[in-house]
């Protein structure tokens, strides 16, 4: 009967090596986590950025019509009118 020489299993990482991929893989998982953590609070921003800057445009163009104009009579599906 004959006994093998060579180890049972390959030789493994080294402790600097490990701890190399551990750090880069929670690195990677932070980003992504944080990336979809922070996504949708700047998509609302934006989204509240654009609105506050058109209606802030509407305000203006309104007031530039002036009072002197005439008031339109309200027509159209919602207008409330018969």
């Amino acid at each position: 009967m004959s006994v093998p020489a060579t180890p049972s299993r390959p030789a493994s990482k080294s402790v600097g090596a490990a701890t190399l991929g551990l750090i880069a893989t929670l690195a990677i998982f932070v980003a992504v986590f944080v990336t979809f953590l922070v996504a949708p609070i700047v998509a609302l921003l934006l989204a509240y950025l654009a609105y506050s800057v058109m209606r802030s445009r509407e305000g203006r163009s309104a007031r530039a019509t002036g009072p002197d104009e005439p008031p339109t009579q309200a027509h159209g599906f919602g207008a409330g009118t018969l």
